[in-house]
């Protein structure tokens, strides 16, 4: 698949967009949905001419970093670097849906390194800003708060994505071709490992209660016996949903029903 500058451009503005530390106009929450993979690889469907490869693999990437958390301002992979570049690379590449969550995690990984020597730099012109401060230079303060940043995060941003996108265009398909398939075949095997792991990060942090487990392994033998589909399997869970919070809410009904009995017999 070729690619021309101008698409490699759009990709790495689409990139820095997504980025978490862009002070963008639009705000974090239009930063935190570009860099959702599942986002950003329809995004880069649309650049490259093939949407529905690109939500393909994003979907994929998705899987792998639903339960994905920031903790103390540190996260494992960089998501606007696992949104872009690599399913850009990916489907420049020709490589399956397996193959670009593995590369996806390896981007990701690189890119939270790129990120923390963002900081780095951020953390001088911080400081910077307060000498300007101490000296009441207003202008100058501004500048090392408010433009050195951003700047700072374009061009790492921009520049990776658009060097990457440009030069895998070149070279990502005559790379893949080159890797002996042993290598393939256990990058496959890691693809479809990962998202399984992503997901079961999320049911730890979203189930306060073991027991409701159940609810998720009737989900996915309704999708892997019954053959049930997506919309069809919301739709019985929705079911199943109410019906556990009416028998639930008719039993607290009745406790309480008793416990004013007994209040009253007290009485």
């Amino acid at each position: 698949m070729d690619v021309s500058i101008f698409q490699a451009f759009l990709i790495g503005v689409a990139c820095w967009l997504g980025s978490v530390e862009n002070s963008q106009p639009l705000g974090v929450a239009f930063s935190d949905a570009m860099s959702r993979p599942i986002v950003g690889g329809t995004i880069v469907g649309i650049i490259l001419g093939d949407v529905v490869t690109g939500a393909t693999i994003g979907a994929a990437v998705q899987a792998m970093y639903l339960g994905q958390v920031l903790i103390g301002g540190v996260a494992t992979a960089d998501m606007a670097f696992v949104s872009y570049p690599s399913i850009a690379l990916a489907m420049l590449a020709g490589a399956d849906a397996n193959v670009a969550v593995t590369l996806a995690a390896t981007v990701g990984v690189l890119g939270a390194a790129l990120f923390t020597g963002y900081e780095i730099l951020a953390s001088v012109f911080y400081q910077l800003g307060d000498k300007f401060i101490a000296q009441n230079n207003i202008k100058g303060m501004k500048v090392a708060y408010m433009v050195l940043p951003p700047i700072t995060s374009f061009v790492i941003r921009f520049g990776i994505t658009f060097a990457i996108v440009l030069l895998g265009s070149n070279y990502a398909s005559s790379l893949l071709a080159a890797i002996p398939e042993l290598v393939l075949h256990i990058a496959s095997v890691l693809g479809g490992v990962l998202p399984a792991v992503g997901i079961s990060i999320l049911v730890t942090y979203t189930l306060k209660d073991y027991k409701f487990v159940i609810f998720f392994l009737i989900g996915m033998m309704c999708i892997t016996f019954l053959q049930f589909n997506m919309v069809a399997t919301a739709v019985f869970g929705a079911c199943l949903a109410v019906m556990y919070y009416m028998f639930t809410d008719h039993k607290n009904e009745n406790n309480l029903e008793i416990q004013d009995d007994e209040e009253d017999e007290l009485l």
